[in-house]
């Protein structure tokens, strides 16, 4: 781990010294078992060929100490100890050893047994849990078998004084190497598991604000509907987006913007009751959840206040800067039974408010879910398109970075309707999931990209985005599967994307999904890792082959560069720990890619690389390759 690292994460003495603890906790336990058998049946041989007085004191003093050995080693086994508890067992166990060395010699005295004493150093030296332990023992040990020396005269006082040099310096030694060594892994551990700690409380919330963000406003959310006081306490969703942010960032630059979304944040919080959770969703768009009872004039007043306050003048870098703001909020259960519903709900409830009069605040209602449904004009001219005519791909390269070469491209929708004309990809394909066609249309798309990359070298792979209803229909799995099949490619060069969002729906029918994919070769990738509400409990229940980042860690690093550093090493160390690949999404500029290195991370995507491009350009830019790499052969 780099320094930075760890001057980013401090250690408590505290928490060292408890990872201490559990460190040493099975190495004593380890050694209670041989003191308690030795002492246990080292009895025997005293009773039988000892004095009754002899044998009446070794044998109570070794039946002591495997008792108490016994004890502490199932005491140690119930609970986890503390460091100055394990302290204190080591010295009382290593004090009881040497008074039986003590006794042995007290009863039967011989000058070779004083090299009991020595062995009683080494002893301390292992299970000596502080080097305090480890001196005290050893001083004690060291002086009673000199004095006991120098009571046989000169000639075995120097030879003991030698011998006792040798073990000292061996015991010395050996405790510290052992303490180095379990300190530093002990280190080490805590070290990433505050690292990964902060990495997940960061992705818990916005970097700039300090707000929580998208992800932990869904998770919240879901929380809260899973909760069935909120069936009586009602639950209101309000989505707060900016009028007239995007010229701040045209004219002032984005530190202005970003300072200004810093101080929209805070005034926004200031606005609302403590109890109501404020978040920032992306962008200039935040979010409120309100888990008490508001009635419709209620909610209004809040939206008006809101907006109220965001329309006062901001002075941001000595920029004079006036903004507004639209709110939009729906109600559960009234207004839907899944946060999914309620949030749509929130948004076209938003939309019309920008619509009215932007700065107007909108509560849905049954007028808005009936206009909701007049809005179909893109689901109506995608049921009626010719599909295969009107559909088409374009191809982003991902570039392999320890190679140097271009590895494979993803394939992304295109809709050109000969009724609409260009519609945007989102919603392509929200039109495809409402009105049950996404099956027709991932069909399409998928049987083109294949065709595509049957022209393409055999290392290039093909990457293709999965819907949350690919993912949760067998049947639409089924398609895929034969399509996938009946096209000849390799499903090794295949990579599917899904995204956080499309797993979590259904999770179980998901994983089924996508095994059945994997069980053909076919290979899967989890997009914009981050932005989703997932746990990271729940990567390793699924049959992964890489992990992309999201974009927003590459944005963070201009808004704390520690902050995005960390936890693209956190994903990439995850990634490696997961035995994934692991490509970073969204890389635009040379430090965005050096950044990205440093993390170890070798695969990226993104406009410095190339962006999304027609087959014919894809395939240019393939032969390019080849080409670039024949003369380099020569």
């Amino acid at each position: 781990m780099s320094s930075s690292d760890c001057e980013a994460v401090a250690l408590s003495p505290g928490a060292i010294r408890d990872e201490m603890a559990r460190a040493f906790q099975p190495i004593i336990r380890a050694f209670l078992v041989p003191v308690f058998l030795f002492y246990l049946f080292i009895g025997i041989p005293h009773l039988l060929l000892r004095s009754p007085a002899d044998a009446a004191l070794l044998f109570s003093l070794s039946t002591l100490t495997a008792a108490i050995a016994l004890y502490l080693r199932r005491s140690l086994r119930l609970e986890e100890a503390g460091f100055a508890r394990l302290e204190l067992i080591g010295a009382g166990v290593l004090l009881l050893i040497y008074l039986n060395t003590c006794a042995v010699l007290y009863v039967d005295f011989h000058p070779s047994n004083l090299i009991y004493f020595l062995l009683l150093m080494m002893l301390a030296s292992t299970v000596g849990i502080s080097n305090r332990v480890v001196a005290g023992v050893s001083v004690i040990t060291l002086a009673t078998m000199l004095a006991l020396a120098y009571l046989l005269g000169p000639d075995s006082f120097f030879y003991f004084s030698f011998v006792s040099l040798a073990g000292a310096f061996s015991a010395i030694g050996l405790a510290v190497l052992m303490r180095g060594a379990i300190s530093k892994a002990v280190r080490s551990r805590l070290l990433a598991e505050r690292l990964r700690e902060r990495a997940e409380r960061q992705a818990d919330f916005d970097a700039l604000t300090g707000l929580p963000n998208r992800r932990n406003f869904f998770a919240t959310l879901e929380q809260l509907i899973g909760d069935e006081r909120a069936l009586s306490a009602g639950l209101q969703v309000g989505i707060i987006d900016l009028d007239g942010f995007k010229p701040v960032n045209d004219l002032y630059g984005h530190a202005v913007g970003d300072d200004l979304l810093v101080e929209v944040g805070r005034r926004i919080r200031q606005t609302c009751p403590p109890d109501h959770l404020v978040a920032r969703l992306g962008g200039d768009e935040f979010a409120l959840a309100i888990g008490r009872p508001l009635t419709e004039d209620g909610l209004i007043r809040l939206g008006s206040a809101i907006c109220e306050t965001l329309r006062r003048p901001f002075v941001v870098s000595g920029v004079d800067i006036s903004i507004s703001a639209s709110v939009g909020f729906a109600r559960y259960p009234e207004n839907g039974q899944t946060v999914r519903q309620i949030y749509e709900r929130a948004d076209h409830a938003l939309y019309r408010a920008k619509r009215q009069t932007r700065g107007d605040v909108v509560v849905f209602s049954e007028c808005h879910e009936a206009e909701m449904s007049d809005l179909g004009r893109i689901e109506q001219a995608l049921r009626s398109c010719d599909l295969v005519k009107e559909l088409s791909l374009a191809f982003q390269p991902q570039f392999d970075l320890m190679r140097q070469r271009i590895s494979g491209f993803e394939a992304l929708a295109r809709w050109e309707s000969a009724a609409l004309g260009k519609v945007s990809p989102d919603l392509l394909i929200a039109a495809a999931e409402r009105t049950g066609m996404m099956e027709r249309v991932t069909g399409v798309l998928l049987e083109k990209a294949l065709a595509a990359a049957a022209a393409w070298p055999k290392e290039i792979s093909l990457s293709f985005n999965l819907s949350v209803i690919d993912l949760v229909s067998s049947r639409s799995i089924g398609n895929i599967a034969r399509i996938v099949d009946d096209s000849g490619i390799d499903p090794e060069r295949l990579v599917f994307e899904i995204t956080e969002t499309a797993v979590m729906t259904d999770f179980e029918r998901a994983r089924d999904s996508l095994g059945v994919l994997a069980a053909r070769g076919c290979r899967i990738a989890l997009d914009d890792f981050g932005s989703g509400y997932s746990s990271f409990a729940y990567i390793h229940r699924f049959p992964l082959h890489r992990i992309k980042t999201d974009r927003c860690f590459l944005t963070r690093l201009a808004e704390d560069d520690a902050v995005g550093r960390t936890l693209l090493r956190a994903i990439a160390d995850l990634s490696a720990n997961l035995g994934l690949e692991c490509l970073a999404e969204g890389v635009e500029t040379q430090e965005e890619l050096r950044t990205v290195q440093s993390a170890g991370i070798r695969y990226v995507q993104g406009y410095l690389f190339g962006k999304p491009m027609g087959i014919v350009e894809a395939g240019e830019r393939i032969a390019g390759q080849a080409s670039t790499e024949s003369r380099r052969a020569f």
